[in-house]
């Protein structure tokens, strides 16, 4: 916690007459002691205004920190002018660096935090003002570089054990935690001063002070500038990883949606608590926000999937860890970081994975990202402080880190909240449930709680058991034996109860593995008319829908629930365009219309209207596809394919009947737009994407050259050529 961070013990109230008086008493005594004599105000007013700009303007180092370098301003006024004109330097830069943090508005003042910096920029001054006394005694003649050196030693080595104090009252940590990089940082005021302030005092004159003036600001607009462009670039590569880490946990499920991006949030401040190396911090936080990215490889149904994984479902996401590593190895080109992702999902107890690493064999990046998820977790689980805490306490010693838990207090978690609120990203709690999947959905017009309709959800159940001397006793089928062996040997090596489904020819088991006092005891249930009814039910579900659709679009959109049925309406393919970036979108707007007569400028409007539309979106929402072009009886085919996740099925009718509805997940936005201007529409949607079939009346007939191809743009012209060559070859 630095000066900029310091709470504000006013909670926002402005009703603190004293300090103000105090600092004004403060602000006349000094103008008094250069109106006595001291200096001439020609000299101290350029530098006042020099230490002013520079604490509006700071520089941001490599840690991300900003450094105010007005103290070039008021170490230049000690050296040239004793120390009271430097005082009012040191006034001058605090009044510019709480105007900057209170956003230049009376409403942020914070007298609290302007005294502090007040008071411990004032005892460092002095400390650099004795340092040049010692040095004038014992080398009279000492270079103006000397004494800016021994000046800007001597405040900082006041400054830094002041600030580790104050944060130790605040915060609790340790005075010399992180000391090793807060050293580190030192380096880039210091040599500022010793470049910039022997050489500005060397020509301080009346005639030249305009050339100096402009000499010594046009050096620091030089670091300023590489200075904000190294903070552009910074914070452009984190908003490129919130960015790509909220599209696709989006794609995956609602309920991990900005998990990312908070994770990052409650990194940054949390390894300010932790006094994690500043060099290295960075690198961190954006892992942090990237640290779920092997979850973008997996199947979306695991993360919205009701009920408890089965064995191969929660294998499949334990390998998210080791795929987010490969990735963010292949983007970093950094093994460390690559290992932090690998073991984020250890636990303390060792009882995590991949490695089932245990205590401190875990890397300590990886813990740390660990408590950072479970964090959020908690926040947007619990409303109450004091609930997170007791939850993260509880969990110290088992799948926390006790060390890193022990940090986690009220005063922490309400600041993360604070935090989060700034970015807009709160971690508000989840009490709504889930939507339904659409699997889930029941159909008009079915009565799912009459015997009859529903039959037997299950079948015959067996016990089964695996002894302590390795037999297996109480199963009927044989060919279940193998499977199940294995599996049961594996839940008394993890001991570790799960479950999994198991076909056995046309029927399907769901097993259940239980270990216990040296047996597994194993619960076999035939689900096969359980998955049955399920099917039947997704199929009257699709039939129910089909219906609705059709006559609420007057039979103008068709629902497919097999994508054999849409693919038969296929005629003769013509062309095909990849839509992978926004120039693509007006290609493919371009290959349908070429194939409409050139005449009818509404007509064609209509299909470039209809395929921008619907190319826009394989963007925006799908992350690319395909648009191919077919002829079929006189009618212009345009079929768009994503691999997205799907629309579900009670979002359908909106989509169409519901004006400028948006669907995040597939071909929804613009809906309207498409079923306007195609006169038949066929769809079909699953988790492996959506395929759309808009259908135009009145093609041109192919070979036959339009009277109008004259008048079109080079791009269609070229196009309407090569659908003219022989057909079926794709364009990319």
């Amino acid at each position: 916690m630095s000066l900029n961070q310091l709470p504000n013990a006013t909670n926002g109230k402005n009703d603190v007459p004293y300090p103000f008086w105090a600092l004004a008493g403060f602000l006349y005594g000094a103008i008094l002691a250069v109106g006595a004599g001291h200096v001439e105000w020609a000299f101290v007013l350029p530098i006042l205004l020099l230490t002013l700009l520079l604490d509006l303007f700071p520089i941001r180092l490599l840690s991300g920190d900003e450094f105010g370098a007005g103290l070039i301003g008021f170490l230049a006024l000690l050296i040239g002018f004793g120390p009271y004109t430097a005082l009012l330097g040191v006034f001058m830069s605090c009044l510019a660096n709480e105007a900057r943090q209170a956003g230049f508005r009376a409403g942020g003042f914070d007298p609290v935090r302007w005294l502090s910096r007040l008071a411990v920029y004032t005892l460092s001054t002095c400390g650099a003002a004795l340092a040049l006394a010692g040095l004038h005694q014992v080398w009279p003649g000492a270079s103006p570089y000397v004494q800016a050196a021994a000046a800007a030693l001597a405040f900082k080595a006041v400054k830094l054990p002041l600030d580790s104090g104050m944060r130790k009252m605040l915060t609790g940590i340790e005075l010399l935690a992180g000391i090793r990089g807060r050293l580190k940082e030192t380096r880039v005021p210091i040599l500022l001063c010793i470049l910039v302030i022997p050489h500005f005092l060397g020509m301080l004159s009346r005639s030249d002070m305009f050339y100096e003036l402009a000499y010594t600001g046009l050096l620091l607009v030089f670091v300023l500038y590489f200075s904000s462009v190294y903070g552009r670039e910074a914070a452009g590569w984190r908003r490129t990883f919130e960015r790509f880490s909220l599209l696709f946990e989006s794609r995956l499920s609602p309920a991990l949606e900005g998990h990312g991006i908070r994770t990052g949030v409650i990194a940054d401040h949390l390894l300010d608590r932790l006094s994690y190396p500043r060099d290295k911090k960075r690198m961190l936080v954006r892992i942090a926000i990237q640290h779920d990215i092997g979850k973008s490889t997996l199947p979306a149904y695991l993360f919205n999937k009701r009920g408890a994984l089965s064995l191969s479902e929660e294998d499949e996401y334990r390998s998210h860890s080791e795929k987010g590593a490969d990735i963010i190895f292949t983007l970093t080109e950094d093994e460390r970081a690559a290992k932090w992702v690998r073991h984020h999902h250890e636990r303390w107890d060792g009882k995590g994975f991949p490695g089932g690493l245990k205590g401190r064999d875990i890397p300590y990046e990886s813990r740390v990202l660990s408590l950072c998820s479970r964090i959020d977790h908690l926040l947007r689980r619990e409303p109450g402080d004091e609930e997170v805490c007791a939850l993260v306490r509880k969990q110290a010693g088992r799948e926390i880190d006790p060390e890193l838990a022990a940090v986690v207090d009220l005063a922490l978690v309400q600041e993360l909240r604070e935090r989060l609120a700034l970015r807009g990203a709160e971690a508000s709690p989840a009490s709504a449930p889930p939507e339904p999947r659409a699997g889930a959905i029941k159909p008009v017009g079915t009565d799912l709680s009459s015997p009859d309709e529903q039959g037997s959800y299950v079948g015959a159940s067996m016990q089964v058991k695996l002894s302590s001397d390795g037999l297996l006793y109480g199963l009927e089928e044989p060919e279940l034996e193998a499977p199940v062996i294995r599996l049961a040997r594996r839940a008394e090596a993890e001991q570790t109860a799960f479950y999994e489904l198991l076909p056995c020819g046309e029927r399907t088991y769901e097993a259940h593995f239980d270990p216990e006092h040296g047996e597994v005891r194993i619960m076999l249930t035939d689900i096969t008319p359980a998955i049955a009814y399920r099917e039947r039910l997704q199929r009257e579900t699709l039939r129910s829908y089909r219906e609705m659709m059709c006559a609420l679009s007057g039979g103008k959109v068709t629902l497919c629930p097999a994508e054999e049925e849409l693919l038969a309406r296929l005629g003769e393919r013509l062309d095909a365009w990849t839509v992978a970036a926004r120039s693509d979108v007006g290609r493919s707007r371009d290959l349908a219309a070429s194939f409409m007569p050139q005449g009818d400028p509404k007509r064609l409007m209509q299909v470039k209207l209809a395929v921008s539309e619907a190319s826009t979106n394989l963007l925006k929402h799908a992350l690319g596809g395909k648009v191919s072009v077919f002829a079929h009886e006189g009618a212009l085919q345009v079929l768009v394919r994503d691999e997205g996740s799907g629309i579900a099925l009670h979002e359908l009718p909106k989509t169409f009947v519901g004006s400028g509805y948006s669907s995040k997940r597939s071909l929804g936005r613009g809906f309207g737009v498409m079923y306007a201007s195609a006169d038949r529409m066929f769809l079909h949607t699953d988790a492996s994407g959506t395929q759309l079939l808009l259908e135009f009346d009145g093609m041109r007939e192919l070979g036959v050259e339009d009277g109008s191809s004259a008048a079109l743009p080079a791009a269609v012209s070229s196009l309407g050529e090569a659908a003219a060559a022989p057909l079926g070859a794709e364009r990319n």
